[in-house]
């Protein structure tokens, strides 16, 4: 009987573990944090996005943030990122300690905050939304045991790209940014890419583009459409300049290496070799007033689901 159980247990995901850990964890702390029935209501809004650990890239997380609290002013805003590489070198390099989501809503929990509302940030809703989701739920069925068990609610905000109309609104806001560049060439938005099969958003996305502009073209670093996907249909246009800017929320490591760096391999130097005049642009969707606003549409729908 115990080795089916350790066996049982082996098979979780360890993300699972983790909420499991942490439920155990709370209901022994969080009787004292919890406000009883009929006190005031705590709300927050956790912040979720990839990360980077690039004060560069960290400039588009900033600006979301800024907008979310300005948007909700009174309510806690809190950023936590789901790539533990980013964290470690963080927490190496400065020191500094940024939580994962389910660390984030544990603390929060025992903080005594009752609703809280989760802002994915992530493009599409690939494994790290996956993931993050999973803590969600986690987090959601403790709720259900009680006052002193979990949030009273708790919601969490979808992707920029999750519906068709998601496509449209954003390939709107990129016309709108870059509508003048593409008269005089090519732009090409540069996505992370993935193995999950979220990675078919990207190509919905290059639809939704070409509806506005034959000249704007969608890429990914480690998915589909590939590089070698957006070169032959640039060269059948004969355009000769090519203007790349980051798909990504943050203009961090992708964004100055794999996209805009000097390396053999980078998005520029491949283009420049193929001959196209290339303009990089360091600035990621975070940046983007418009994209901001997208985002923002997301967390209201997540927030008006939570209220009570």
């Amino acid at each position: 009987m115990k080795r089916t159980f350790l066996r049982a247990l082996e098979s979780l995901p360890r993300i699972l573990l983790l909420v499991c850990a942490l439920t155990a964890a709370h209901a022994a702390l969080a009787e004292a944090f919890t406000p009883e029935p009929g006190s005031d209501v705590k709300k927050g809004i956790l912040l979720v996005a990839f990360g980077s650990s690039m004060p560069e890239g960290e400039e588009g997380i900033n600006a979301v943030t800024d907008v979310v609290k300005a948007a909700y002013p009174g309510v806690e805003v809190r950023v936590s990122y789901t790539s533990r590489i980013i964290m470690r070198k963080i927490a190496r390099e400065r020191n500094k300690t940024v939580d994962e989501p389910a660390i984030a809503l544990a603390k929060m929990a025992y903080e005594g905050f009752t609703d809280v509302t989760v802002v994915s940030t992530h493009v599409i809703p690939g494994a790290e939304y996956d993931d993050l989701k999973s803590v969600v739920d986690g987090f959601r069925l403790m709720s259900g045991g009680g006052p002193k068990a979990g949030f009273r609610r708790i919601s969490l905000s979808l992707p920029l790209l999750s519906n068709l109309r998601d496509f449209e609104r954003l390939a709107q806001a990129l016309t709108d940014t870059y509508s003048e560049r593409g008269r005089n060439g090519a732009v090409i938005f540069v996505g992370h890419g993935t193995h999950h099969f979220a990675d078919a958003a990207y190509s919905a996305l290059q639809m939704a583009l070409w509806r506005k502009s034959p000249n704007f073209y969608v890429g990914t670093i480690e998915g589909m459409p590939s590089y070698d996907d957006v070169l032959a249909r640039i060269k059948a246009s004969k355009v000769k300049n090519a203007l790349i800017a980051p798909a990504m929320l943050v203009a961090g490591d992708h964004a100055h290496n794999d996209i805009a760096g000097d390396e053999e391999d980078s998005w520029k130097s491949m283009l420049t070799a193929e001959g196209f005049r290339v303009t990089p642009v360091l600035s990621g969707l975070g940046q983007n007033k418009a994209v901001q606003s997208l985002i923002l549409d997301k967390l209201r729908e997540a927030w008006d689901e939570g209220a009570m």
